[in-house]
């Protein structure tokens, strides 16, 4: 879970941020890109949301992070924006729209979703999303997903899409 969150928090560091929103890490684990990005941002609050077993040391997310136990198919916490960090990936499209559903449920409407994977550039070239995409498959039947098929999963869970790149996918609560 920690693998890589440097490069994730860089990313989600540098998008425009209204300085008092409430962030909601959905399958954040032991919240260290929370963490991390409430450190560069320090008007945000957060909520690490993941199952109860999780590993974690609450004491050492601050006054600023909670920590919330749950499943993310049965509900998940009320907030303004929700970051899923290399999770949608593990599921196929029925699981994660469920995912996305229930996110939905809980967000006002023009709650911002912030998703943190790979996109599958089109054609045939080599790219590491295309090799990623056969592990995923073959280990937990989840998969990689490219513009399309991003825009249809976020239509499913009852977001509109903001913008679709390489590393992060943006989008709206309709």
């Amino acid at each position: 879970m920690v693998q890589g969150w440097e490069r994730r928090v860089e990313r989600l560091a540098a998008l425009d941020w209204r300085g008092d929103e409430i962030v909601v890490d959905v399958g954040g684990g032991n919240g260290s890109l929370l963490f991390e990005l409430l450190r560069r941002h320090p008007g945000l609050r957060g909520i690490v949301f993941d199952l109860p077993e999780t590993n974690r040391d609450e004491a050492a997310l601050g006054d600023r992070i909670e920590f919330v136990a749950g499943d993310f198919f049965e509900r998940v916490p009320p907030g303004d924006v929700y970051v899923l960090s290399t999770i949608l990936h593990d599921w196929d499209d029925d699981r994660a729209a469920a995912i996305l559903r229930t996110i939905h449920v809980a967000a006002p409407p023009g709650a911002r979703l912030l998703v943190i994977e790979t996109v599958v550039p089109p054609g045939n070239a080599p790219h590491g999303a295309k090799w990623l995409d056969l592990l995923m498959l073959a280990l937990f039947a989840g998969r990689e997903r490219d513009e399309a098929q991003w825009r249809g999963l976020l239509a499913d869970g009852g977001f509109e899409p903001v913008g679709i790149q390489d590393g992060l996918v943006e989008a709206r609560c309709r």
